[in-house]
């Protein structure tokens, strides 16, 4: 299905999906789309908010749109919103199963992670996650497992709060990797801070792990495309299977630079390898 406002969608040819496939050894579809939440308001002013939700979101989303006050928390919501229904409702075009944008509600758990809701019977959702942050949506939408996304735009507030999310061995894990000197590592911790904030987002568990339960171990330097380069970024966390047991498994999350942004987008279970305890 056509994106409703096609000139809002952010180029992001220096991380295609089959590079994020390669890096995460993942062999499923995967969708996912960036918008630019400044030309979205525009467009959304142009056509009236009001007709735009008519046509694109379901009951509850307009109900729950209506509750903001905040004109940038309204822009953000709908943004990320439309940005998951794209990814989920092309990748259900492809098998034929296509559904109006309406038909499609995106809801939230409660850890507040989003998923996708159709009163059509028997109709299997693709899993998606949503990020927001400065003037850019994300959205990610896989078959056959779980996803998280994250766009981090970089300020100097990461180096400020960085103990709450890297531990020091982690910062010079990272520094030494990108060659980059302490006084310059606010884009360094934002890719560190946006990998752990996908992994979070993938959990898809009761309570959510903690920055510091997620261990940076490794990063390792994905293949180049047209000049821009990826990584990997390679994390050891405690997972607890559905049985209530525990075991550490590692994690792999591919991690983009783009202008002032990071991005970083994980899946599971594929990415998931249990660690072998001696």
């Amino acid at each position: 299905m056509d994106f409703p406002f096609q000139n809002c969608i952010v180029s992001a040819e220096n991380f295609s999906a089959s590079r994020v496939r390669e890096l995460l050894e993942w062999r499923h579809d995967m969708a996912y789309v960036l918008l630019d939440l400044e030309k979205l308001e525009e467009e959304a002013k142009r056509f009236s908010e009001r007709k735009v939700a008519a046509y694109y979101l379901a009951d509850r989303e307009q109900e729950y749109l209506g509750r903001f006050t905040s004109g940038k928390r309204r822009r953000e919501w709908l943004g990320g919103r439309l940005a998951a229904k794209y990814v989920a409702a092309g990748m259900l075009d492809q098998n034929e199963n296509a559904l109006p944008w309406r038909g499609l509600a995106v809801l939230a758990d409660v850890n507040g992670r989003p998923f996708l809701a159709t009163d059509k019977k028997g109709e299997a959702m693709p899993d998606i996650s949503i990020s927001h942050s400065g003037d850019l949506a994300a959205a990610i939408a896989v078959r056959n497992g779980f996803c998280g996304i994250d766009v981090q735009k970089v300020t100097g507030r990461v180096v400020k709060v960085r103990e709450r999310f890297c531990t020091p061995n982690e910062e010079d894990i990272a520094r030494t990797f990108f060659n980059v000197p302490r006084e310059k590592k606010s884009t360094v911790l934002t890719k560190l801070w946006a990998a752990k904030e996908a992994l979070r987002k993938v959990a898809n568990r009761s309570s959510l792990p903690g920055f510091l339960e997620l261990v940076l171990t490794e990063i390792k330097k994905g293949r180049a495309h047209k000049g821009s380069p990826s990584w990997k970024f390679i994390f050891i966390r405690q997972h607890v299977a559905s049985n209530g047991r525990q075991g550490p498994v590692k994690c792999n999350v591919a991690v983009s630079h783009m202008a002032d942004y990071a991005l970083a987008v994980t899946t599971r279970n594929d990415t998931v390898v249990r660690v072998p305890v001696y």
